[in-house]
């Protein structure tokens, strides 16, 4: 019937090692859960008690800090009182507002909300950008992986960090798993090479992966440095070409 049958093997990633640089940092972290799902606290990524593992306190007291989807606010309370920022933001949508204020009137240091799709957050590109950030738990809960670390980058300054945790799907190749639930709830859930991918794209080629988090789970923990500016209008970094410009 003249059809013809693609198999779509393991993607070669040379470009990928040779442009971007990649540890996999097998530290202590003091998280071994192996799901999220606890009564007392239904969604945490990573204890607040683990993150002096992975953010260097000294460094990062009293900077600028951005925390997407602080939902509970136990991040948060870790940010206040360990980092002591001169100011904490806080992306989030509108429909998470009666979480926040459960915990909100407890934080000591200047803080603000910025509400709406972070993709659009225009709000967010006005002010000081931030030489921290927070994206924890979040991106898999969405299918626009790239708009979104791409709006990170574009907020963070240049050589800042990210505090980077999602869920991953375990196969080699560089894929994202589209994932319909029963709740009806689009996810997206990205490979560790797509993660990798991802993150070269749109301007985080230094990335450290911090393997002994939650061993045998599926969540994997990231700290991520902006290594390159995205243009005006360019959704992706220029170490990569679209496969159509505009």
């Amino acid at each position: 019937m003249g059809l013809q049958v693609y198999e779509p093997n393991p993607e070669s990633l040379p470009r990928l090692d040779e442009l971007t640089e990649y540890v996999e940092d097998a530290r202590p972290i003091g998280d071994e859960r192996p799901t999220t799902a606890t009564e007392e606290l239904p969604d945490l990524t990573i204890v607040p008690d683990a993150l002096d593992a992975v953010v260097e306190i000294d460094r990062f007291r009293g900077v600028r800090v951005l925390e997407v989807g602080p939902k509970y606010g136990v991040h948060a309370g870790w940010i206040d009182r360990e980092l002591q920022p001169s100011e904490l933001v806080f992306s989030d949508f509108e429909s998470d507002t009666h979480l926040h204020a459960k915990w909100v009137s407890s934080l000591v240091s200047p803080h603000r909300f910025v509400y709406g799709d972070l993709r659009e957050a225009n709000e967010l590109r006005e002010v000081e950008p931030f030489d921290l950030v927070f994206f924890l738990g979040v991106l898999y809960h969405s299918i626009h992986h790239l708009p979104l670390l791409g709006m990170l980058n574009r907020v963070t300054k240049p050589g800042g960090t990210m505090l980077f945790e999602t869920t991953v799907d375990p196969r080699p190749d560089a894929l994202v798993r589209l994932r319909w639930p029963e709740n009806g709830k689009a996810k997206g859930v990205p490979t560790i090479q797509a993660v990798r991918l991802e993150l070269a794209w749109t301007g985080w080629r230094k990335v450290t992966r911090f393997t002994d988090y939650r061993p045998g789970s599926t969540e994997a923990l990231f700290r991520c440095e902006k290594t390159d500016e995205l243009r005006d209008g360019a959704d992706l970094s220029d170490v990569v070409t679209p496969h159509r410009p505009r």
